[in-house]
Protein backbone atom coordinates (compact mmCIF):
# COMPACT_ATOMS: atom_id res chain seq x y z
CA UNK A 1 0.00 0.00 0.00
CA UNK A 2 1.24 3.24 -0.76
CA UNK A 3 2.14 6.21 1.58
CA UNK A 4 -0.64 8.61 -0.26
CA UNK A 5 -3.44 5.67 0.29
CA UNK A 6 -2.41 4.93 3.82
CA UNK A 7 -2.84 8.39 4.06
CA UNK A 8 -5.96 9.09 2.05
CA UNK A 9 -7.54 5.62 4.39
CA UNK A 10 -5.94 7.21 7.73
CA UNK A 11 -7.83 11.01 7.10
CA UNK A 12 -10.92 8.81 6.01
CA UNK A 13 -11.43 7.90 9.59
CA UNK A 14 -11.56 11.14 11.14
CA UNK A 15 -14.56 12.70 8.43
CA UNK A 16 -18.24 13.69 9.40
CA UNK A 17 -21.51 12.56 7.65
CA UNK A 18 -24.40 14.46 8.18
CA UNK A 19 -27.86 13.78 6.21
CA UNK A 20 -28.47 16.63 3.20
CA UNK A 21 -32.44 17.47 2.80
CA UNK A 22 -33.33 17.60 -1.14
CA UNK A 23 -36.44 18.42 -2.73
CA UNK A 24 -36.63 16.65 -5.34
CA UNK A 25 -39.59 17.23 -7.35
CA UNK A 26 -40.45 13.76 -9.03
CA UNK A 27 -44.05 13.05 -9.22
CA UNK A 28 -43.63 9.35 -9.05
CA UNK A 29 -40.47 9.41 -6.25
CA UNK A 30 -43.19 11.28 -5.02
CA UNK A 31 -45.82 8.62 -5.13
CA UNK A 32 -43.57 6.03 -4.04
CA UNK A 33 -42.63 7.95 -1.09
CA UNK A 34 -46.32 8.38 0.02
CA UNK A 35 -47.09 5.38 -0.47
CA UNK A 36 -44.49 3.69 1.91
CA UNK A 37 -45.51 5.87 4.58
CA UNK A 38 -49.30 5.14 4.23
CA UNK A 39 -48.37 1.05 4.57
CA UNK A 40 -46.00 1.67 7.67
CA UNK A 41 -48.63 4.06 9.34
CA UNK A 42 -51.25 1.45 8.14
CA UNK A 43 -49.08 -1.46 9.89
CA UNK A 44 -48.62 0.30 12.73
CA UNK A 45 -52.05 1.36 13.73
CA UNK A 46 -53.80 -1.41 12.14
CA UNK A 47 -51.43 -4.72 12.66
CA UNK A 48 -49.48 -3.21 15.99
CA UNK A 49 -51.74 -1.55 18.20
CA UNK A 50 -55.35 -2.12 17.48
CA UNK A 51 -55.14 -6.20 15.94
CA UNK A 52 -51.97 -7.13 18.20
CA UNK A 53 -53.19 -5.07 21.13
CA UNK A 54 -50.06 -2.54 21.45
CA UNK A 55 -52.34 -0.55 23.87
CA UNK A 56 -52.23 -3.31 26.46
CA UNK A 57 -50.05 -4.46 28.96
CA UNK A 58 -50.72 -8.59 29.28
CA UNK A 59 -50.60 -10.75 32.04
CA UNK A 60 -50.29 -14.82 31.78
CA UNK A 61 -52.46 -17.13 33.31
CA UNK A 62 -52.09 -19.44 36.11
CA UNK A 63 -54.49 -22.63 36.14
CA UNK A 64 -56.05 -25.33 38.05
CA UNK A 65 -58.46 -27.94 36.68
CA UNK A 66 -60.64 -30.52 37.99
CA UNK A 67 -62.95 -33.30 36.10
CA UNK A 68 -66.01 -35.39 37.13
CA UNK A 69 -67.34 -37.92 34.88
CA UNK A 70 -70.59 -39.43 34.85
CA UNK A 71 -72.23 -42.39 32.82
CA UNK A 72 -73.40 -46.13 33.17
CA UNK A 73 -72.86 -48.83 31.17
CA UNK A 74 -74.50 -52.70 31.17
CA UNK A 75 -72.13 -54.86 29.46
CA UNK A 76 -75.41 -57.62 28.87
CA UNK A 77 -73.76 -59.15 25.33
CA UNK A 78 -74.63 -62.23 24.13
CA UNK A 79 -72.08 -65.56 23.89
CA UNK A 80 -72.60 -65.64 20.39
CA UNK A 81 -70.71 -61.69 20.27
CA UNK A 82 -67.60 -62.59 21.83
CA UNK A 83 -64.29 -64.12 19.92
CA UNK A 84 -63.64 -67.69 20.35
CA UNK A 85 -60.20 -67.43 22.16
CA UNK A 86 -62.05 -65.68 24.81
CA UNK A 87 -62.13 -68.08 28.18
CA UNK A 88 -64.71 -66.78 30.04
CA UNK A 89 -67.32 -64.67 29.10
CA UNK A 90 -69.04 -63.88 32.31
CA UNK A 91 -66.70 -61.68 33.74
CA UNK A 92 -67.57 -59.25 31.23
CA UNK A 93 -71.48 -59.08 31.69
CA UNK A 94 -71.97 -56.56 34.24
CA UNK A 95 -72.01 -53.09 34.96
CA UNK A 96 -69.65 -50.61 34.74
CA UNK A 97 -69.98 -47.33 36.59
CA UNK A 98 -67.68 -44.63 37.10
CA UNK A 99 -65.46 -46.45 39.74
CA UNK A 100 -64.43 -49.18 37.01
CA UNK A 101 -63.76 -47.06 34.12
CA UNK A 102 -61.84 -43.66 35.35
CA UNK A 103 -58.64 -45.22 36.61
CA UNK A 104 -56.84 -43.50 38.20
CA UNK A 105 -59.72 -41.69 39.78
CA UNK A 106 -57.72 -38.54 40.18
CA UNK A 107 -54.97 -37.17 37.96
CA UNK A 108 -53.36 -33.60 37.45
CA UNK A 109 -54.77 -32.30 34.34
CA UNK A 110 -55.78 -34.78 32.96
CA UNK A 111 -58.33 -37.96 32.93
CA UNK A 112 -58.48 -41.26 31.77
CA UNK A 113 -61.87 -43.14 30.45
CA UNK A 114 -61.58 -47.10 29.52
CA UNK A 115 -63.46 -47.65 26.21
CA UNK A 116 -62.01 -51.25 26.02
CA UNK A 117 -60.68 -53.85 28.26
CA UNK A 118 -59.32 -57.87 28.48
CA UNK A 119 -59.68 -59.48 31.94
CA UNK A 120 -57.90 -62.22 32.98
CA UNK A 121 -59.59 -63.87 36.00
CA UNK A 122 -58.73 -66.49 38.68
CA UNK A 123 -54.80 -65.99 38.06
CA UNK A 124 -52.71 -68.10 40.93
CA UNK A 125 -48.90 -68.53 40.93
CA UNK A 126 -48.83 -71.95 39.32
CA UNK A 127 -46.89 -73.74 36.67
CA UNK A 128 -48.84 -73.54 32.75
CA UNK A 129 -48.11 -73.42 29.25
CA UNK A 130 -46.39 -69.69 27.79
CA UNK A 131 -48.43 -67.88 25.28
CA UNK A 132 -47.75 -69.07 21.84
CA UNK A 133 -47.69 -66.10 20.55
CA UNK A 134 -44.79 -64.64 22.56
CA UNK A 135 -41.23 -64.47 20.62
CA UNK A 136 -39.66 -67.89 21.90
CA UNK A 137 -42.83 -69.59 23.81
CA UNK A 138 -43.11 -72.10 21.19
CA UNK A 139 -41.14 -75.59 21.42
CA UNK A 140 -40.54 -79.29 20.15
CA UNK A 141 -38.69 -80.68 23.12
CA UNK A 142 -37.53 -79.52 26.76
CA UNK A 143 -34.28 -78.79 25.37
CA UNK A 144 -35.95 -75.67 23.63
CA UNK A 145 -36.72 -74.34 27.16
CA UNK A 146 -34.07 -73.17 29.19
CA UNK A 147 -34.88 -73.42 33.23
CA UNK A 148 -35.00 -70.26 35.49
CA UNK A 149 -34.82 -67.87 32.73
CA UNK A 150 -37.16 -65.89 31.72
CA UNK A 151 -38.61 -64.50 28.30
CA UNK A 152 -38.23 -61.04 27.45
CA UNK A 153 -41.94 -60.33 26.56
CA UNK A 154 -42.97 -63.48 28.75
CA UNK A 155 -45.05 -64.39 31.86
CA UNK A 156 -42.86 -66.06 34.00
CA UNK A 157 -39.79 -68.30 34.75
CA UNK A 158 -39.35 -71.25 32.93
CA UNK A 159 -39.24 -74.66 34.14
CA UNK A 160 -37.95 -76.25 31.33
CA UNK A 161 -40.65 -78.52 30.67
CA UNK A 162 -42.03 -78.33 27.17
CA UNK A 163 -45.96 -79.31 27.21
CA UNK A 164 -49.00 -78.54 24.99
CA UNK A 165 -49.80 -75.38 24.33
CA UNK A 166 -53.83 -74.74 25.46
CA UNK A 167 -54.78 -71.94 23.37
CA UNK A 168 -53.24 -74.36 19.85
CA UNK A 169 -53.75 -77.79 20.81
CA UNK A 170 -51.30 -78.74 17.51
CA UNK A 171 -48.69 -76.33 19.10
CA UNK A 172 -46.13 -76.92 21.92
CA UNK A 173 -44.88 -74.76 24.42
CA UNK A 174 -43.17 -73.94 27.51
CA UNK A 175 -43.94 -74.04 30.50
CA UNK A 176 -43.58 -71.37 33.18
CA UNK A 177 -44.01 -70.32 36.72
CA UNK A 178 -45.62 -67.23 37.30
CA UNK A 179 -49.41 -66.08 37.24
CA UNK A 180 -51.52 -68.64 35.63
CA UNK A 181 -53.64 -68.88 33.40
CA UNK A 182 -51.81 -66.50 31.01
CA UNK A 183 -53.54 -63.25 29.51
CA UNK A 184 -55.22 -64.04 26.06
CA UNK A 185 -54.65 -60.68 24.89
CA UNK A 186 -57.19 -60.97 22.05
CA UNK A 187 -60.00 -58.48 21.48
CA UNK A 188 -62.95 -59.91 23.74
CA UNK A 189 -65.87 -58.52 21.10
CA UNK A 190 -65.96 -59.85 17.69
CA UNK A 191 -65.59 -57.77 14.60
CA UNK A 192 -62.88 -55.59 16.27
CA UNK A 193 -65.68 -53.60 18.56
CA UNK A 194 -64.96 -51.74 21.84
CA UNK A 195 -66.17 -53.49 25.23
CA UNK A 196 -66.86 -50.11 26.75
CA UNK A 197 -67.61 -47.92 23.35
CA UNK A 198 -71.14 -46.92 24.85
CA UNK A 199 -68.54 -44.56 27.16
CA UNK A 200 -69.09 -41.85 23.91
CA UNK A 201 -72.11 -40.83 25.25
CA UNK A 202 -70.85 -40.39 28.88
CA UNK A 203 -70.35 -36.23 30.10
CA UNK A 204 -67.35 -34.72 31.70
CA UNK A 205 -67.66 -31.63 33.58
CA UNK A 206 -64.14 -29.38 33.48
CA UNK A 207 -64.24 -27.11 35.90
CA UNK A 208 -60.78 -24.40 35.32
CA UNK A 209 -60.17 -21.83 37.64
CA UNK A 210 -57.58 -19.30 35.97
CA UNK A 211 -55.43 -16.04 37.74
CA UNK A 212 -53.90 -13.23 36.21
CA UNK A 213 -51.52 -12.11 38.85
CA UNK A 214 -50.28 -9.14 37.04
CA UNK A 215 -53.95 -7.80 37.44
CA UNK A 216 -55.18 -9.68 40.52
CA UNK A 217 -57.81 -10.84 38.50
CA UNK A 218 -59.49 -14.79 38.75
CA UNK A 219 -61.79 -16.71 36.96
CA UNK A 220 -63.85 -19.37 36.22
CA UNK A 221 -64.78 -21.21 32.92
CA UNK A 222 -68.21 -21.75 35.12
CA UNK A 223 -70.51 -19.11 33.86
CA UNK A 224 -72.21 -16.86 36.52
CA UNK A 225 -75.65 -17.05 35.54
CA UNK A 226 -78.45 -16.51 37.70
CA UNK A 227 -80.07 -19.76 36.89
CA UNK A 228 -78.89 -22.52 39.83
CA UNK A 229 -79.34 -25.45 37.58
CA UNK A 230 -77.60 -24.23 34.26
CA UNK A 231 -75.32 -26.65 34.65
CA UNK A 232 -77.85 -29.74 35.57
CA UNK A 233 -79.36 -29.36 31.67
CA UNK A 234 -76.76 -27.78 29.64
CA UNK A 235 -73.86 -29.75 27.99
CA UNK A 236 -71.13 -27.72 25.27
CA UNK A 237 -71.90 -26.83 21.71
CA UNK A 238 -69.54 -24.34 19.87
CA UNK A 239 -71.97 -22.96 18.33
CA UNK A 240 -75.72 -23.47 20.45
CA UNK A 241 -73.64 -23.49 23.81
CA UNK A 242 -69.85 -22.66 23.86
CA UNK A 243 -69.99 -21.78 27.71
CA UNK A 244 -71.27 -24.53 28.62
CA UNK A 245 -68.46 -26.54 30.95
CA UNK A 246 -70.34 -30.29 30.08
CA UNK A 247 -69.07 -32.25 27.46
CA UNK A 248 -70.35 -35.44 25.80
CA UNK A 249 -67.14 -37.02 25.57
CA UNK A 250 -68.34 -38.73 21.61
CA UNK A 251 -67.94 -34.55 20.78
CA UNK A 252 -64.30 -34.01 22.18
CA UNK A 253 -63.08 -36.66 20.14
CA UNK A 254 -62.08 -35.57 16.71
CA UNK A 255 -62.69 -38.89 14.37
CA UNK A 256 -64.49 -41.63 14.70
CA UNK A 257 -64.91 -42.69 18.62
CA UNK A 258 -66.10 -46.78 18.21
CA UNK A 259 -62.76 -46.86 16.22
CA UNK A 260 -60.80 -45.03 18.40
CA UNK A 261 -61.85 -46.95 21.63
CA UNK A 262 -60.85 -50.04 20.39
CA UNK A 263 -57.21 -49.30 21.46
CA UNK A 264 -57.15 -46.19 22.68
CA UNK A 265 -56.06 -42.41 22.49
CA UNK A 266 -54.57 -39.23 23.46
CA UNK A 267 -56.90 -36.13 23.27
CA UNK A 268 -56.09 -32.77 23.91
CA UNK A 269 -58.63 -30.36 25.24
CA UNK A 270 -57.45 -26.85 24.90
CA UNK A 271 -58.64 -24.25 27.46
CA UNK A 272 -58.17 -20.69 25.67
CA UNK A 273 -58.66 -17.39 27.85
CA UNK A 274 -58.19 -14.36 25.21
CA UNK A 275 -59.39 -11.55 28.11
CA UNK A 276 -59.76 -8.07 27.12
CA UNK A 277 -60.12 -6.23 31.01
CA UNK A 278 -60.83 -2.98 29.45
CA UNK A 279 -64.13 -4.43 29.11
CA UNK A 280 -66.05 -5.94 32.01
CA UNK A 281 -64.53 -8.77 33.91
CA UNK A 282 -67.63 -10.96 33.50
CA UNK A 283 -67.17 -11.48 30.04
CA UNK A 284 -63.92 -13.08 29.91
CA UNK A 285 -64.96 -16.23 29.36
CA UNK A 286 -62.42 -19.18 27.55
CA UNK A 287 -62.96 -21.25 24.50
CA UNK A 288 -62.51 -24.99 23.73
CA UNK A 289 -60.76 -26.97 20.99
CA UNK A 290 -59.49 -30.20 20.83
CA UNK A 291 -56.74 -32.36 19.23
CA UNK A 292 -55.88 -35.76 19.14
CA UNK A 293 -52.39 -36.04 20.45
CA UNK A 294 -50.85 -39.65 19.47
CA UNK A 295 -50.10 -41.02 15.96
CA UNK A 296 -53.03 -44.05 14.57
CA UNK A 297 -50.21 -45.98 13.40
CA UNK A 298 -50.15 -49.59 13.03
CA UNK A 299 -46.94 -50.26 15.30
CA UNK A 300 -47.99 -50.39 19.24
CA UNK A 301 -51.21 -48.36 18.55
CA UNK A 302 -53.44 -46.50 21.41
CA UNK A 303 -52.81 -46.44 24.93
CA UNK A 304 -53.30 -49.33 27.54
CA UNK A 305 -51.71 -50.27 30.65
CA UNK A 306 -52.19 -53.24 33.44
CA UNK A 307 -53.37 -53.72 36.76
CA UNK A 308 -54.85 -56.27 38.88
CA UNK A 309 -57.22 -56.97 41.84
CA UNK A 310 -56.13 -58.91 44.13
CA UNK A 311 -57.88 -61.71 46.62
CA UNK A 312 -55.53 -62.59 49.50
CA UNK A 313 -51.78 -62.97 48.63
CA UNK A 314 -52.02 -65.95 45.61
CA UNK A 315 -54.81 -64.59 43.64
CA UNK A 316 -56.35 -62.16 41.49
CA UNK A 317 -57.99 -60.51 38.52
CA UNK A 318 -55.71 -58.91 35.77
CA UNK A 319 -57.09 -55.95 33.41
CA UNK A 320 -55.28 -54.71 30.66
CA UNK A 321 -57.26 -51.20 29.80
CA UNK A 322 -57.84 -49.88 26.44
CA UNK A 323 -58.53 -46.35 27.00
CA UNK A 324 -58.46 -42.32 26.03
CA UNK A 325 -56.57 -40.35 28.00
CA UNK A 326 -57.74 -36.35 27.83
CA UNK A 327 -55.15 -34.16 28.87
CA UNK A 328 -56.40 -30.74 29.60
CA UNK A 329 -54.09 -27.76 28.56
CA UNK A 330 -55.12 -24.38 29.50
CA UNK A 331 -53.61 -21.39 27.99
CA UNK A 332 -54.12 -17.38 26.72
CA UNK A 333 -53.04 -14.51 28.59
CA UNK A 334 -55.33 -11.26 29.94
CA UNK A 335 -54.66 -7.44 28.15
CA UNK A 336 -55.61 -4.17 30.27
CA UNK A 337 -54.44 -0.73 28.84
CA UNK A 338 -51.27 0.50 29.70
CA UNK A 339 -49.87 3.79 27.78
CA UNK A 340 -45.90 2.26 28.38
CA UNK A 341 -46.67 -0.33 25.58
CA UNK A 342 -48.69 2.29 23.06
CA UNK A 343 -45.71 4.69 23.02
CA UNK A 344 -42.85 1.90 22.57
CA UNK A 345 -45.15 1.01 19.76
CA UNK A 346 -45.60 3.79 18.34
CA UNK A 347 -41.82 4.66 18.54
CA UNK A 348 -41.29 1.86 16.70
CA UNK A 349 -43.54 1.81 14.53
CA UNK A 350 -42.41 5.38 13.42
CA UNK A 351 -38.95 4.69 13.26
CA UNK A 352 -39.94 1.98 10.52
CA UNK A 353 -40.84 5.05 8.31
CA UNK A 354 -37.19 5.83 7.44
CA UNK A 355 -37.91 2.63 5.07
CA UNK A 356 -39.36 4.97 2.54
CA UNK A 357 -36.84 7.27 2.32
CA UNK A 358 -33.93 4.55 2.13
CA UNK A 359 -36.08 2.85 -1.19
CA UNK A 360 -36.85 6.43 -2.68
CA UNK A 361 -33.11 6.99 -1.96
CA UNK A 362 -32.50 3.94 -4.29
CA UNK A 363 -35.07 4.18 -6.90
CA UNK A 364 -33.58 8.14 -7.51
CA UNK A 365 -29.34 7.45 -7.29
CA UNK A 366 -29.55 3.78 -8.82
CA UNK A 367 -33.14 3.27 -10.83
CA UNK A 368 -34.09 6.70 -12.77
CA UNK A 369 -32.59 8.10 -16.05
CA UNK A 370 -31.47 11.39 -14.70
CA UNK A 371 -29.68 9.69 -11.50
CA UNK A 372 -26.54 10.87 -11.92
CA UNK A 373 -27.95 14.37 -11.96
CA UNK A 374 -29.75 13.72 -8.18
CA UNK A 375 -25.83 11.89 -7.33
CA UNK A 376 -24.24 15.32 -7.86
CA UNK A 377 -26.48 17.31 -5.80
CA UNK A 378 -27.29 14.72 -2.80
CA UNK A 379 -23.55 14.05 -1.95
CA UNK A 380 -21.25 17.03 -1.28
CA UNK A 381 -18.37 17.80 1.14
CA UNK A 382 -17.56 20.88 3.11
CA UNK A 383 -13.70 21.22 3.78
CA UNK A 384 -12.05 23.52 6.38
CA UNK A 385 -9.02 25.87 4.60
CA UNK A 386 -6.79 26.40 6.88
CA UNK A 387 -4.90 29.19 4.77
CA UNK A 388 -7.52 31.36 5.25
CA UNK A 389 -9.98 29.91 8.11
CA UNK A 390 -13.14 29.92 5.35
CA UNK A 391 -15.08 26.70 4.61
CA UNK A 392 -14.72 25.50 0.83
CA UNK A 393 -17.69 23.19 -0.77
CA UNK A 394 -17.22 20.68 -3.45
CA UNK A 395 -19.69 19.18 -5.58
CA UNK A 396 -19.29 15.63 -6.57
CA UNK A 397 -20.10 14.47 -9.73
CA UNK A 398 -20.46 11.34 -11.09
CA UNK A 399 -16.56 11.46 -11.84
CA UNK A 400 -15.84 12.16 -8.34
CA UNK A 401 -17.01 8.75 -7.04
CA UNK A 402 -13.94 7.05 -9.07
CA UNK A 403 -10.88 6.71 -6.69
CA UNK A 404 -8.78 8.84 -9.06
CA UNK A 405 -11.15 11.27 -9.64
CA UNK A 406 -10.29 15.36 -8.75
CA UNK A 407 -12.61 17.32 -6.67
CA UNK A 408 -13.09 20.79 -7.59
CA UNK A 409 -12.92 23.36 -4.63
CA UNK A 410 -16.06 25.78 -4.77
CA UNK A 411 -15.38 29.26 -2.87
Amino acid sequence: MTSSKFNQLFFSLFEYYTPKIVLIKNTKVGVLNRFVQLAIICYIIGFAIIYNKGYQDFSPIESSVTTKVKGVIYTNYSKNDFDNLVPDTEVYQRIWDTADYVVPPSENNAFFVVTNIVITSNQTQSQCPEDVTIPGAKCVSNIDCHQGSPLVTGNGVLTGRCIKSDMNSTLKACEIYGWCPVERDVNPLKNNKALLAATKKFTVLIKNFVDFPKFKIRRSNIPNFKDPNYLKHCTYHHINNPLCPIFVLEDIVPGDYDQIAVKGAAIAVVIDWQCNFDLSESKCYPTYSFRRLDENSLISPGLNFRYAHFYGDSQRTLYKAYGIKFIIMAQGRGGKFNIVPLLLNIGSGLGLLAVATILCDVVVLYILKKKDLYKSVKFQSVVEDSANNNLGFVKKTRSDFSPDSETSRLK
